[in-house]
């Protein structure tokens, strides 16, 4: 095994999500989206995730003030759109009106969540804390929204379906194929 010259964190590959968040209260038109792959499952009673944002990126203020957040997981289709929110900012760019992505109100919270992603959570900051470069956020899921398009004949996600986006080392990866349940190997 070959240590690599550069130390990198190559925990991958990661699920491509889209966090919405609002500026204004009430206020559609500062609805902002910003592309995360730095997410996670933090617990499940209750309910429970982690996202991570440099601390000086507009969305990083707009979620630190207002304590909520949409977290959309993003589909292979979706690669351009989720592209383009990367790169430009939402203090200058209206990136729905730029991506053509569909809003739909959150139940729960004054944000946007969006149509296109299979997935869409609704969270509430509980906390957070300040890295050198970055901040997390970790969040409770107060509801969660799957596109019927997606639920298979038991009512349960269809995440092969889904083609998840994932993302590593600065390229974009399918997700898309299942290969076992889990504990699979204990039947063998």
């Amino acid at each position: 095994m070959t240590a690599l010259k550069k130390i990198s964190n190559l925990v991958l590959p990661l699920p491509v999500t889209l966090a919405t968040c609002r500026a204004e209260k009430e206020n559609s038109s500062t609805d902002n989206i910003i592309p995360l792959s730095w997410v996670g499952i933090v617990e499940y009673r209750p309910h429970m995730v982690n996202i991570t944002i440099g601390k000086e990126k507009y969305s990083a203020n707009i979620i630190r003030k207002r304590k909520e957040f949409g977290l959309c997981i993003a589909t292979v289709d979706m690669m351009k759109q989720v592209d383009m929110c990367g790169y430009t900012h939402g203090n200058k760019v209206d990136k729905f009106e730029m991506t053509k992505l569909t809003k739909f109100a959150a139940d729960k919270i004054d944000v946007s969540l969006i149509k296109e992603c299979p997935i869409c959570l609704e969270c509430v900051v509980k906390s957070s804390s300040v890295m050198s470069a970055h901040e997390v956020f970790f969040a409770e899921v107060i509801n969660t929204h799957i596109d019927d398009r997606f639920i298979d004949g038991s009512g349960e996600p269809d995440i092969e379906k889904m083609n998840v986006l994932g993302y590593a080392n600065d390229m974009y990866f399918s997700m898309g194929r299942k290969l076992q349940s889990l504990y699979y190997s204990k039947n063998n």
